[in-house]
């Protein structure tokens, strides 16, 4: 082939433009040289191959990226669905625990107060003196008037004196052997309804375990059916046990009732013959001198200068002052283990309240404050101060619970005078409502309000915990029911957000 200038031909290729004959048609597929041209297309394709590569690792080592910082990110948590549950009722309240036993010490005698044995945090035991009244005017008194009696006139004035005291004894004696009583009838009465609810669950265990045995008798698995046969055995022998407890237990709830019954009887006699004798003493009144008379009232005010605790407690006020005149309350004793707490109920739970409904007390704070209880009264009317706040209410104002119950804490740990507790009454009632798991809900201490967090998606596989205000209503063993707020249908409530905070990143655990 002969050489051919390459200008040449392009410069032929251009200005023939009206030239029939090509590039191929002249020279072939080949150059002059033998090789193939490389065309523009393919230097394009590669470029795009190349930057493709480059855009796929940069998404490969991103999606890498963001997985590791994903999985380095957020507090596991369980959450739940915000939807309708099935539960048993609960109507939910809180309220201070005071004492069911309560002693406000005073005196009527108008002279000064000479000691205050106690101060507030004081325990002390029934007869414990707490108060002395100063007695020197009565005792110079007494001085005078003995100068001037008889033997007779002394004979009978502390004749008088020791009736009145021995009355007034057998009424404070009476009142504390009655409240024993009571006390023992209540703990055997909780005893027995405890055994027998232990018998029912054990009983209804049975008989499940009979139906799945029935089932599994018609099938061929003999080792299932041995299983069966062992859970039923077990289950029957678990039933006896608990029927004879119960049994046992109805037992000495009788014999406390007849036991509480004989006591108010004897107390009743005891105060009658007391009474009666305090009458006699009494009647001879007009047949003493009017010394012996004076003097009788004066030994009864020298008694009274000594102020002793009527029962078992802790000093929780001292009002008065060493040196003074007592004017009302001297000081307060209160029996820290004979407790209450007064609730407040909403007007939509009033008429579900009744005497004897079961409580469980607890505490927002305190892990290990625990306690029961059953209620003991029903406030079902509305007094003048709530009838204000009801009005308050129908004119935009906060509204106020207008009702309340009083819880009687039958036995508790860790509970103190004084505290704030949460207080759960079942009412047996089951509904479906819309609620979430109790562990969801927090209270804000600066006002008490309730919120939940939920998560909310923000992609990648992360979530954002987002504060909720909630309004709650019923409880049940698990679920409380919502009646407002700013939850919605399908919202993930976090179940536990102990160490969850707003806008903190959270991951949904399966």
């Amino acid at each position: 082939m002969d050489n051919i200038n390459t200008s040449e031909v392009e410069t032929t290729e251009t200005t023939n433009e009206k030239s029939s004959v090509s590039w191929e048609e002249k020279y072939g597929k080949k150059g002059r040289n033998g090789k193939k041209k490389k065309g523009k297309p393919a230097i394009i394709i590669g470029i795009v191959v190349v930057v493709l590569a480059l855009i796929g690792a940069a998404v490969y080592g991103f999606s890498k990226f963001m997985k590791k910082t994903t999985d380095s990110l957020g507090q596991e948590t369980l959450v739940e669905e915000y939807k309708e549950q099935d539960m048993t009722t609960y109507i939910n309240s809180t309220g201070v625990v005071a004492s069911r036993e309560v002693q406000s010490v005073v005196s009527t005698l108008q002279y000064p107060i000479k000691e205050i044995k106690v101060q507030v945090g004081d325990r002390v035991k029934a007869g414990d003196t707490v108060c002395i009244i100063d007695d020197k005017d009565i005792n110079q008194k007494i001085d005078a008037l003995e100068a001037q009696a008889s033997d007779e006139d002394r004979r009978q004035a502390k004749e008088l004196e020791i009736a009145d005291r021995q009355l007034s004894q057998a009424y404070n004696s009476s009142a504390r052997t009655v409240s024993r009583a009571e006390d023992k009838i209540d703990d055997a009465q909780e005893a027995y309804e405890d055994a027998k609810d232990d018998y029912e669950k054990a009983e209804k265990a049975y008989k499940n375990a009979q139906k799945k045995l029935k089932k599994a008798k018609k099938a061929t698995d003999t080792d299932a059916l041995k299983k069966k046969t062992d859970a039923a055995t077990t289950a029957k022998k678990v039933m006896d046990a608990a029927e004879i407890t119960m049994t046992e237990k109805q037992a000495a709830y009788e014999a406390a009732k007849d036991g509480y019954d004989q006591t108010v009887d004897g107390q009743i006699d005891a105060i009658a013959s007391a009474e009666n004798s305090n009458e006699i003493t009494h009647s001879n009144v007009s047949t003493y001198s009017a010394i012996a008379t004076e003097l009788a009232n004066y030994y009864d005010l020298k008694a009274k200068t000594i102020i002793k605790a009527e029962h078992d407690g802790i000093v929780t006020e001292v009002k008065a002052t060493e040196g003074l005149v007592p004017s009302g309350v001297i000081l307060q004793i209160e029996n820290d283990n004979n407790l209450s707490v007064t609730v407040d109920i909403k007007e939509r739970d009033i008429f579900k309240m009744k005497e004897g409904l079961p409580a469980e007390i607890s505490s927002g704070s305190i892990e290990d404050v625990t306690g029961t209880g059953k209620v003991s009264k029903v406030i079902d009317f509305v007094s003048g101060e709530a009838e204000t706040d009801q009005l308050s209410s129908m004119q935009g104002s906060k509204s106020s619970d207008q009702y309340k119950a009083v819880i009687d804490i039958d036995s508790f740990e860790k509970l103190l005078l004084g505290m704030k507790i949460k207080v759960k009454i079942a009412t047996g009632n089951e509904i479906k409502v819309l609620a979430v798991p109790y562990t969801a809900i927090m209270t804000d201490e600066d006002d008490d309000k309730e919120y939940v967090y939920i998560a909310k998606d923000q992609g990648s596989g992360l979530y954002m915990a987002v504060r909720k205000d909630i309004e709650t209503g019923e409880s049940g063993d698990y679920y409380t029911e919502i009646v407002g707020g700013d939850l919605e249908p399908g919202d993930k409530v976090i179940c536990y957000p102990d160490k969850v905070f707003e806008g903190s990143i959270v991951k949904i655990t399966e």
